[in-house]
């Protein structure tokens, strides 16, 4: 099973397309955790209900794995070749309760709080006394429009999509997934709020294989506190 963070891999990979990364996935593991004749499920990650219907995103990516999958993938050197079988799935519903989806995962929300807006003249501006920025500045710090008799705000301009109840349905699968018995599971994430969720796992005795979109700027000692059981993996070790 790959439980793949969709909403955590960088956009230049996603652009290659759903059939690339997975490809580029299961390059990453090692043999003797995807041996011939594997059947491998990978469940997606992601806002995929926008309300009560499916965005415009998941729409797309949805067509893309039913034209690509499932498919038998040659993984190894031609001479030591194994195939396995694939399959993807959008996550929109948690695996103990596959019949309920989550709905109202994608959301727009307006400016975020906190915003500050330093103050005029900005540094290295080429036009101080008449910067064309100025109006944006009123708009932010009185949140309105420099116009007097228009009524447009910040939430009117600014909008930021958010992606709600990804990582913990990742982690909630994680665990479920790992309580019938031993087993290989993939998880690829950058995330750090996976890590209960590795730590469960892997004390119930599954190999929990972590697969990261992109490096990690920082180190946690997270890692080290995990029992036998654990590999950890960067994606840009996939031939590109």
């Amino acid at each position: 099973m790959v439980l793949l963070d969709y909403a955590n891999v960088p956009s230049s990979a996603l652009r290659r397309g759903v059939a690339d990364l997975v490809g580029r996935v299961l390059t990453v593991l090692p043999p003797e955790s995807l041996p011939h004749g594997s059947r491998v499920v990978c469940r997606l990650y992601g806002g995929w209900y926008e309300g009560r219907g499916l965005s415009k995103a998941a729409q797309q990516l949805a067509s893309a794995i039913r034209a690509a999958f499932p498919v038998a993938v040659r993984l190894g050197s031609p001479a030591h070749s194994r195939a396995v079988h694939v399959s993807v799935e959008l996550a929109r519903s948690l695996r103990i309760a596959p019949n309920h989806d989550l709905h109202h995962t994608f959301r727009s929300r307006g400016a975020p709080r906190g915003l500050v807006a330093h103050s005029l003249p900005f540094a290295n501006c080429l036009r101080p006394r008449q910067c064309p920025l100025e109006p944006v500045y009123h708009l932010l710090t009185s949140d309105s429009c420099p116009e007097p008799s228009c009524e447009v705000g910040v939430s009117d301009v600014f909008i930021r999509a958010e992606q709600k109840l990804v990582d913990t349905m990742l982690t909630a699968d994680l665990i479920q997934i790992s309580r019938p018995g031993p087993r290989h599971i993939v998880v690829v994430t950058s995330d750090d709020d996976i890590w209960p969720g590795i730590y469960t796992a892997v004390n119930q005795g599954s190999v929990v294989h972590h697969i990261r979109p992109t490096p990690s700027v920082r180190h946690w000692p997270y890692a080290s506190a995990v029992p036998k059981g654990y590999y950890e993996y960067s994606l840009a070790r996939a031939a590109s």
